[in-house]
């Protein structure tokens, strides 16, 4: 599906806008901008532009086309860019592009949802979870279970080719189940099993088995998770996985964090075989947690309680090889506390980090919403002095923000070592 222009789509949506249908047709998105100055790079700024349009006929929402925006991002160390900056990054393409219909395909027919265009599949992580082009058929009920299906048209680097899909989910007695299958390229098919069964009241199992065949080559991964509440303040959990290092089907998660990440289970997972255990619970008014994840061999302890207003917290990470060599990863323990003045709410914070060979870093912080201005309400200030050892490399911050009436986000910091910084920004919704 050839993706166009924006100027494209907005000519056709003013046209639209002028006819019988204009009752019909929707906006919605976002006008982003935010400004930043600071020593190192002087004044940067950063534009997102988001737009989603939508036109309903039939008198509702049995019948609608979407079209998405690609956000439009702009970046220069100059004051907000020249023209030619602008129009060189300029590039305001369709993202998204689809028809949704929800109605039945013959008279009193079971209604259905179909899309053509654009495709979100989220079947399974492991197995059938993208965005490609396609159609696809959902909310099909058949003698208790829950049947959809896609047929997408795929232009990968290799070449174009087809793919299909189908997953059927629901109860098979007690057992809450689904099946995906999926298959790609070079005769690929993927499939995934998930099964989700409570034998006793306090007691919650979930399961996937998936697989990938290529050929006569098969590869797999197995997942167990339970959680057991053994009273009303302890809770364990436990896992089991084993995952193929080969198992990499073409349609699995690809998810990443805004860090890269991986949040999908087949990267996280691929070429283990371990369990994990964990505990919460409760003693005398103090929140007590612990893990460990075999092969990653790190176990993880914690506590956290509230005394006479003061919120305390600490957690410790061990890298564990064998009962002889158990080793600190990193320790960390803060104490945090609220204090009420006049039209001024301060949190005061310390914050210690113990690695092993580095030295001890302690933080001092104080953040505060202040209403003391009139004209400035609520009001943020805040100061922060973070130092190793015994006060060597002291590094101090003051800060402030506010949110104007107009919307308008203002920010401003120093920093004993990065030197003075500013940020101005505000966002519409429409």
């Amino acid at each position: 599906m050839q993706k166009i222009k924006i100027f494209g789509i907005l000519a056709l949506a003013i046209l639209m806008s002028l006819s019988a249908f204009a009752e019909d047709l929707r906006f919605k998105g976002y006008v982003e901008n935010s400004s930043k100055w600071d020593k190192a790079n002087g004044l940067r700024s950063l534009n997102n532009v988001q737009l989603e349009m939508g036109l309903a006929s039939g008198g509702g929402d049995k019948l609608k086309a979407v079209v998405q925006i690609q956000p439009w991002k702009l970046t220069g160390t100059d004051t907000f860019g020249t023209p030619d900056n602008l129009i060189q990054n300029l590039n305001l393409a369709i993202n998204k592009m689809y028809i949704e219909s929800k109605g039945s395909y013959w008279k009193n027919g079971p209604e259905v949802t179909t899309c053509l265009g654009d495709l979100d599949i989220n079947y399974n992580p492991w197995v059938a979870e993208m965005s490609r082009e396609g159609v696809s058929i959902a909310d099909i009920n058949l003698a208790g279970f829950n049947l959809g299906g896609f047929y997408l048209w795929d232009n990968a680097i290799e070449g174009p080719f087809q793919a299909k899909g189908i997953k059927a989910s629901g109860l098979i007695g007690p057992v809450d189940s689904a099946l995906t299958v999926v298959t790609g390229k070079n005769n690929e098919t993927a499939l995934a099993v998930e099964a989700g069964f409570s034998p006793l009241d306090n007691l919650a199992l979930k399961s996937v088995f998936a697989s990938s065949f290529k050929a006569e080559d098969m590869q797999k991964a197995f997942k167990l998770d339970g959680a057991m509440q053994v009273n009303e303040k302890t809770l364990v959990n436990f896992g089991y996985r084993t995952v193929d290092a080969d198992f990499d089907p073409t349609y699995r998660s690809q998810k990443r964090d805004a860090w890269g990440n991986p949040i999908n289970p087949v990267d996280l997972y691929k070429g283990q075989t371990g369990v994990n255990l964990g505990v919460q619970t409760e003693v005398a008014d103090v929140d007590l947690a612990a893990s460990y994840d075999q092969p990653t061999s790190l176990a993880k302890f914690g506590a956290k309680t509230d005394l006479s207003g003061n919120r305390l917290a600490a957690g410790t990470e061990l890298n564990v090889n064998g009962f002889n060599a158990i080793t600190m990863k990193k320790t960390t323990a803060s104490a945090e506390r609220d204090f009420a003045a006049e039209k001024t709410n301060i949190t005061g914070r310390y914050e210690i980090a113990l690695e092993p060979e580095k030295a001890v870093k302690h933080k001092l912080s104080a953040q505060a919403k202040t209403n003391l201005i009139e004209s400035l309400p609520n009001l943020g200030l805040g100061a922060s002095v973070a130092f190793e050892g015994l006060a060597q490399n002291p590094v101090g911050e003051v800060n402030a923000n506010y949110t104007a009436p107009n919307g308008l986000t203002l920010k401003g910091a120093y920093n004993t070592a990065k030197g003075a910084s500013a940020e101005a920004g505000v966002k519409v919704t429409f």
